[in-house]
């Protein structure tokens, strides 16, 4: 059998408290389905702690203080804590005990030194569990929550003493004293105030006694040595807080609505200020936790819809609050349980569906998402085809087939099969089959035709699986059946019903032979083909899980099962029963699939997360080797040609803003050039005369300095051998100073000497007294308690034989024995005083010989700081030395400071010389500028004048729009007039032929009457006579209306009918087109009038940027007036643009008003046509057409 290895995961368990930690700067751990995964970010790479078999899920996770080992907690019917080496992966312990009282830990900490783990309960106890977990053993336990047993949502260590846990929780906010292995609470820290549902808390490691506590109405309060301090400014009104987390310039707050805020320190009464908040766009929801790099250049939090997003606090500073700074940490993954899933053969490509209505495209060899797609629908079945390139998708309301572009999904079919369950496409693609309720429907993938509809399920079919080769389709429902259908007549070929049983997943092994179904009956069942009907085989017990999926790879060595328990199991293929297993879901599996070349296991669950898992066989090789090791993976994607022509112009109108913004940036570089050589010619001519004249009053400066130099060198010399004399005077004054204080230091060294060895002599004989009186003391008092220990053995015993005779009697014996004893405790404690006093005595009597000893230390202590007192004499004597020596410093500094002056006041005169320069060379700057300016204004007045003759040129068009219009209504209703016409004229026509033909029938009637008399001369002269009489007069009767002639109207009726319609079609045509001329013209005019505005701002601000300019080049340069001329010019220039700009105004006006009238006309238009259309309709039946000439019926006579 094969075994399966988790490769990579997709998705988040957002459920989990403290679900996302830094194990260092490039590995983030985080739970995802029933693992722990830690991901390193540079490599894309997962490592797995594989959750525990017969759990429900892991509930919270913590890290160890030295990112050593991580405890998780799990839900099972003794709440369980398994904790990890994070470096090995290897168990560490597992800690469980039945004394918690609940099933699960809603929180966990480590203490700051990582020896004890706090866990708090849940329901319904909500006890605090301190474990000693290197032991695996419970240290102590409390129940943490208050007397109306609300819930409690966190517990904390206090970072800087291990022996303080706080918790909090609705209505409740606590600390417990570790003290003595049992937990003490202690004074409530928020004294009196209302109790409110406090959310989360946290300490600050930076300071000892603070903690910050958060509301779900959006408070923070800070508490510090046990008390509350301050309420700090919120988040965001009404807001409930989530999650808070502290870093070194302060804590980071996480709350609802996807909002996300950092407090920094302040030395204010305030403690710490929001500087910022920033909210995650499309994820309005709450902010479960966070975590920080070590380095605290990355922020990851995690959201209650199982997402993670990446903020950068390296540049927080300069982000904006109302942009998106948040990216996606490493990719979207879906937020509720994914309902289908399937794998495309030629690209390395898996679909999936959710419930959160999104559908999205997985690259499991990248390890990353090509696209997401949100619908207005819930999705429950996908498909993808082999070629990768469509995909059919089941929704509540209809199936659609959807193309798989570049960078969209888009439906090109839909079918009308509403909540469709279960769809597949076949093998080979050229079909695919859908369930609809309890029938499958099969269709041609390319030409989207129904192809058979396979009926015979009386209740939902529930699984669907094609045959290797496209003949055959294996089903099974919710009815207990399974069926064999063959696609070449879609009829029943094999079946099984076994009524109670809701089938699942059935497949098929590749020879046809054998199938395979699961169900709610808790079996595995393979189903043979005996006697032309499938039969079970064999069988073998699931229990105690439901198994949900089945899945058989192309090889054929290992079946894979999926229960409701979020477990994978490999069994051995062909079938023996015996299996492995692997926790990998937190729900039940709802699709699982395999590669197409056996590599990969792929499986979805309600957790909404996707794995992908790596197939080994025993020794370690792949699941399949061979020839489809070699297949090469697709590249090409779908690309509609609208989106390759948008692409193409809007790279060809980059490519003409490219070219012209490269030349006008060379030409802004030519005038920079030029500008600049000027200003270097200037500015060396003015450093060569600048450095000229510095020479000669360096030179100056330098004789004068060296005369200063010879002056105080004479002064120095005599100022030394003065202090010379007077040091050699001092020092030997102090030499015998000294020497008499160091004989009376001796001699009082020898006498304390002596009065040591006198005081240890008396210690010592005081201890070896006080030490025998005790061993006496305690020699009697043992026998003593001997004594009374025999005494109350033999009372005991009394008491149980009393006891055991007299019943009645008991309490008095009782009262009378702990009188006794209360008697006796009183005696031994008086005795227990007297020795206490006894002991007190001698030691007041050892602290008096201490006393004596201080007294005698105190006395050396005097004499030594007289010594210091002397050294401190010559201290100053050096100081007085150092004190001159100074006074020459200074000196030599003043005359320093002087040449600085100098030089200071000569950089200011030059300072401003270049100020003056530069002033000059800044007029010169914008006097240019104006002039740029003006020849910019130009090119506008032409470009308004090029829109005037644009908009006349419209007005020329519109007006042979309207000619148009008016010719087409003229010739329509000339055709309408003609059509009349014709059509009277057609059955006057029709009418007279009619009547003829009749005529000539009759006649020939009645010749064939007078040709029977030939015979006869007399009959036939009457029937001659008869005939002449008949057919010569003037009146003929009516004859009645044949069928040939009536097909013949009712064909002419149709064609004048269509050719009518056709017109109306025509003429309908011609209005749509001239409507969308219209608004098009009209949307030209609009796009013309916004850039006239934009235009008439521009004009605008340059006009103000010139004033300005102007106002500033008058103050720099009041005294000169050569510009004046210039400027008046360029300001007349200006104003004369207002005026065609007014013009161009009244213009735009006078067309708006002109297309005012069009549209009135057009509307006028359609409603004549309308009212035309209603008084004259088509003609649609043969009672609406006017009455023919002659032929008003069978009864009337014919016209002559």
């Amino acid at each position: 059998a094969s075994s399966i290895i988790p490769k990579h995961v997709f998705g988040l368990k957002g459920d989990v408290k403290d679900n996302v930690h830094y194990v260092d700067e490039t590995t983030v751990l985080f739970p995802a389905g029933h693992n722990v995964v830690l991901y390193n970010t540079e490599q894309k790479v997962q490592k797995f702690i594989p959750g525990t078999i017969d759990t429900s899920g892991i509930t919270c996770l913590a890290i160890s203080p030295n990112k050593k080992y991580v405890a998780i907690a799990e839900r099972a019917e003794k709440a369980m804590i398994t904790i990890y080496d994070i470096h090995t992966l290897k168990r560490r312990k597992q800690l469980s005990t039945g004394e918690s009282g609940s099933e699960v830990y809603v929180s966990m900490d480590f203490s700051p030194d990582g020896k004890t783990l706090a866990a708090q309960g849940g329901a319904p106890e909500w006890n605090l569990v301190l474990w000693i977990w290197e032991k695996t053993k419970v240290g102590s336990m409390i129940k943490s929550t208050n007397q109306q047993n609300m819930p409690v949502f966190q517990c904390m260590f206090n970072p800087h003493d291990v022996s303080l846990i706080t918790c909090c929780g609705s209505h409740i906010f606590k600390s417990f004293r570790v003290a003595e292995s049992n937990l003490k609470p202690l004074a409530p820290m928020l004294g009196k105030r209302d109790p409110q549902v406090y959310s989360c808390h946290v300490w600050l490691p930076d300071e000892k006694e603070r903690v910050i506590v958060g509301t779900d109405q959006g408070e923070l309060l800070l508490c510090e040595g046990g008390e509350l301090k301050t309420t700090l400014t919120s988040p965001a009104e009404g807001v409930s807080i989530e999650s808070i987390l502290p870093y070194s310039k302060g804590f980071v707050v996480g709350s609802d609505q996807g909002l996300l805020s950092l407090y920094e320190k302040t030395e204010d009464k305030e403690y710490y200020k929001k500087t910022k908040t920033f909210g995650i766009e499309n994820n309005q929801v709450k902010v479960r936790n966070l975590a920080i790099q070590p380095g605290e250049e990355t922020l990851v939090c995690t959201l209650e819809n199982n997402q993670m997003f990446m903020l950068s606090l390296s540049n927080s500073e300069l982000m904006k609050p109302e942009e998106m700074n948040f990216e996606v940490f490493t990719q979207s993954f879906h937020s509720q349980g994914i309902t289908g899933m399937d794998c495309c053969i030629r690209k390395p490509l898996i679909a999936t569906c959710s419930t959160d209505m999104s559908v999205r495209i997985w690259n499991y060899q990248d390890k990353n998402i090509e696209q997401v797609k949100f619908f207005p629908e819930e999705a429950y079945s996908i498909a993808f085809h082999p070629s990768g390139l469509h995909i059919l998708v089941g929704f509540a309301d209809k199936l659609r087939l959807m193309n798989l572009l570049m960078d969209d999904i888009r439906a090109y079919k839909e079918f009308g099969i509403k909540g469709c369950r279960e769809c597949c496409f076949s093998n080979g693609g050229h079909f695919f089959a859908a369930v609809n309720s309890n029938t499958i429907q099969v269709y041609n993938s390319y030409t989207c035709e129904n192809i058979g509809n396979l009926r015979g399920h009386n209740g939902k079919v529930r699984s669907i699986y094609w045959s290797p080769d496209d003949t055959k389709l294996v089903s099974a429902g919710m009815d207990g059946a399974v069926y064999e259908w063959t696609m070449k007549d879609c009829k029943r070929e094999k079946e099984h019903v076994l009524k109670g049983c809701n089938y699942t997943c059935v497949v098929s092994t590749p020879d046809d032979h054998s199938v395979f179904a699961v169900g709610s009956d808790k079996k595995l069942k393979e189903f043979e083909d005996q006697a032309g009907s499938a039969q079970i085989s064999k069988e073998f017990d699931t229990a105690p899980t439901v198994l949900t999926q089945i899945c058989l790879p192309n090889g054929g060595r290992t079946l894979f099962a999926a229960s409701e328990a979020g477990t994978v199991r490999s069994y051995k293929f062909p079938l023996t029963g015996e299996f492995s297993e692997y926790q990998c879901h937190a729900g039940p599996i709802t699709r699982m699939r395999v590669s197409f070349d056996d590599a990969l296991l792929f499986c979805v669950s309600e957790d909404g997360c996707l794995f992908t898992f790596d197939l080994r066989e025993k020794d370690g090789r792949g699941a399949k080797a061979g020839a489809k090791e070699a297949m090469v993976f697709a590249e090409e994607v779908l690309v509609t040609k609208s989106d390759l022509e948008e692409k193409k112009t809007r790279m060809s109108e980059l490519e003409t803003q490219v070219n012209e913004l490269t030349m006008q940036n060379e030409y802004q570089l030519r005038l920079k050039d030029l500008n600049l050589n000027e200003r270097i010619k200037d500015i060396t001519e003015k450093f060569t005369h600048e450095l000229e004249s510095d020479k000669a009053k360096f030179e100056l400066l330098l004789q004068e300095k060296n005369e200063q130099e010879m002056e105080y060198e004479e002064k120095l010399k005599q100022a030394e051998e003065r202090h010379g004399g007077q040091m050699q005077q001092q020092e030997s004054q102090y030499q015998g100073k000294i020497m008499s204080e160091v004989e009376r230091y001796h001699q009082l060294q020898q006498e304390k000497e002596m009065l040591n060895e006198r005081w240890d002599e008396q210690n010592s004989l005081l201890v070896e007294s006080h030490e025998r009186v005790i061993q006496e003391l305690t020699e009697e008092y043992e026998e003593k308690l001997q004594e009374e220990q025999m005494h109350l053995q033999a009372v005991q015993q009394e008491k149980t034989d009393r006891e055991r005779e007299f019943d009645e009697t008991k309490k008095q014996l009782e009262e009378d024995a702990d009188r006794e004893i209360e008697e006796l405790k009183e005696k031994y404690e008086a005795k227990l005083a007297q020795e206490r006093e006894i002991g007190l005595r001698l030691k007041g009597e050892n602290g008096i010989m201490k006393k004596k000893f201080n007294a005698l230390q105190k006395d050396i202590d005097d004499q030594k700081e007289e010594i210091k007192q002397l050294f401190d004499q010559k201290k100053e004597l050096y100081q007085t030395i150092g004190s001159l020596e100074k006074d020459i410093s200074g000196l030599k500094k003043e005359i320093s400071e002087r040449d600085e002056t100098i030089g200071d006041k000569e950089k200011r005169i030059y300072d401003l010389k270049k100020k003056n320069q530069e002033l000059e060379k800044f007029k010169f700057v914008l006097d240019y500028k104006i002039k740029e300016l003006k020849k910019q204004i130009e090119p506008r007045e032409l470009e308004i004048a090029d829109m005037k003759e644009q908009i006349k040129e419209m007005d020329h068009e519109l007006e042979r729009y309207h000619k148009n219009n008016s010719s087409l209504d003229l010739t329509i209703s000339d055709l309408k007039l003609k059509l009349d016409g014709v059509q009277k004229e057609s059955l006057v026509q029709r009418k007279q032929n009619q009547d003829l033909h009749s005529v000539i029938r009759q006649f020939h009637h009645n010749l064939h009457e007078t040709a029977q008399h030939i015979q006869d001369p007399k009959a036939l002269r009457e029937s001659v006579k008869k005939l002449y009489q008949k057919h010569c007069s003037d009146n003929l009767k009516p004859t009645e209306i044949e069928e040939d002639v009536q097909k013949e109207y009712n064909r002419q009726r149709e064609y004048l009918e269509k050719s009518v319609e056709s017109l109306k079609r025509k003429l309908h045509k011609d209005m749509e087109m001239h409507r969308q001329d219209n608004m098009r013209i009209m949307q030209e005019n609009v796009s013309l009038i916004k850039e006239i505005n934009e235009l008439r701002r521009e004009i605008r601000t340059t006009k103000q940027s010139q004033r300005s300019r102007e106002i500033d080049s008058m103050q720099t340069s009041p005294g000169k007036s050569s510009n004046k001329p210039k400027r008046t010019q360029s300001a007349v220039g200006m104003r004369g643009v207002p005026s065609d700009l007014g013009e161009a105004s009244r213009e735009i006006e006078m067309q708006k008003a002109e297309i005012a009238k069009m549209q009135a006309r057009i509307f006028e238009l359609e409603r004549a046509l309308s009212m035309h259309e209603k008084v004259n309709p088509r003609p649609m039946s043969r009672e609406r057409l006017p009455p023919m000439d002659g032929f008003s019926g069978i009864d009337g006579s014919a016209a002559p």
